[in-house]
């Protein structure tokens, strides 16, 4: 029978909250919540820039790295 366990990822190793009952070396299938990280969430600076721009509407679900990447090439052009 499927069960919810939590846990918390510690330098590289899924560690159970609670005691977990099952036999050493058994395989496990993990569920893990899609989770946004720093690297793709624009900054409040990166957002005000593109708004000064004129380019900020729509972009809340922007991956930062590709916003920096457009906006080098936009000075490189001028």
């Amino acid at each position: 029978m499927p069960q919810t366990i939590s846990a918390t990822y510690e330098h590289g190793v899924f560690v159970p909250c609670i005691p977990v009952n099952l036999p050493e070396h058994t395989e496990v299938k993990l569920l893990l919540p899609k989770t946004k990280t720093k690297r793709n969430q624009l900054t409040d600076a990166e957002m005000g820039f593109l708004a000064l721009r004129g380019i900020s509407h729509g972009l809340a679900g922007t991956d930062s790295v590709e916003m920096q990447k457009k906006i080098r090439s936009e000075w490189r052009d001028q």
